[in-house]
């Protein structure tokens, strides 16, 4: 019984952590008072060509990239401005791999021995045309994908180019078929650094707590950003050109933390609350498991006393 109990006990706490796969990821961390976030995107497209470029840029050698940065968290919330910021970046003639880092200042405050974090800033946005080696990796919308899906949106009645043996040209959004100026400005207006999409509040998030490091984790799955597909028919052969972009989201925080709205809220004292807590959780477990191997051991002996 002894084994049972273990192993039910393991598996409660692997699956407390468990964390579906993705390709893009936005990772929020919140340590003592600072705030630290990771934004790991990739774009996968064959719509159009992008240019080969590797690059890394920071606050320090790129002002416009922090100003942008700055203008779009004070959109968000007026409180917050970024710091240490630093983007990596890595693109194909068929993606996009960007990788950003800051530390994300004036959202946490200290009452006594409460920490509250305002995510309010989280989906903020940046418009701005942001260039490395005249690469534009924000605006790709407007700069690489519109003049395409402008040339193919009536691509079947033109004589010459982009060629004459097109019978029809077919946009789907999000799988559902749309007309060209839909398609138009739905692949026209994409940006990368957009984090709208995580304008919800924390009671729709997924919150999980994990005993053995003492984590609170809110987890988001919202919707693909962008789900373009671009059917092209000829005479004999269908072409599909995509677009494809989308990413989860993850807030960390150490201890037994809750959420009211954006603000997150966790003790930040002697840690006593938090161990409290953690262990009213693991007795509450542990006490359920007990209750029901009483109660199978019972039936058991009713069950031997019955056949003599």
């Amino acid at each position: 019984m002894r084994r049972i109990a273990i192993l039910i006990l393991a598996v409660f706490l692997l699956s407390s952590t468990y964390v579906p796969t993705s390709a893009s990821s936005v990772t929020v961390t919140v340590q003592a008072e600072e705030v630290h976030a990771t934004f790991a995107l990739s774009l996968v497209q064959n719509v159009t060509s992008l240019p080969n470029v590797q690059a890394t840029i920071d606050s320090a050698s790129d002002s416009n990239v922090s100003s942008a940065f700055a203008q779009a968290l004070r959109n968000a919330d007026p409180s917050a401005s970024p710091s240490n910021l630093s983007i990596g970046l890595s693109s194909t003639q068929t993606g996009l791999n960007l990788t950003c880092t800051l530390d994300v200042l004036g959202v946490s405050q200290r009452n006594g021995d409460i920490l509250s974090v305002n995510m309010t800033w989280l989906p903020f946005a940046v418009t701005s045309d942001l260039r490395v080696q005249n690469f534009s990796f924000n605006t790709i919308g407007k700069r690489y994908f519109r003049s395409v899906v402008t040339h193919y949106a009536n691509a079947s009645r033109f004589v010459g180019l982009p060629n004459a043996a097109i019978t029809g040209v077919t946009f789907y959004v999000d799988q559902v078929s749309v007309g060209p100026p839909a398609a138009q400005d739905y692949a026209g207006n994409f940006t990368t650094l957009d984090f709208g999409p995580l304008n919800a509040n924390l009671g729709q998030w997924n919150r999980t707590y994990t005993v053995s490091n003492n984590t609170t984790t809110w987890r988001y799955f919202p919707s693909k950003l962008l789900d373009f597909d671009m059917r092209i028919e000829r005479k004999n052969v269908t072409d599909d050109y995509i677009a494809t972009y989308a990413y989860n989201a993850a807030i960390s925080v150490p201890g037994v933390a809750r959420a009211q709205g954006f603000v997150i809220l966790v003790g930040v004292g002697t840690g006593l609350t938090e161990w409290v807590m953690a262990a009213i959780v693991i007795l509450a477990f542990l006490s359920t498991i007990a209750v029901q191997l009483r109660y199978r051991n019972r039936k058991k002996r009713l069950a031997k006393f019955q056949r003599k």
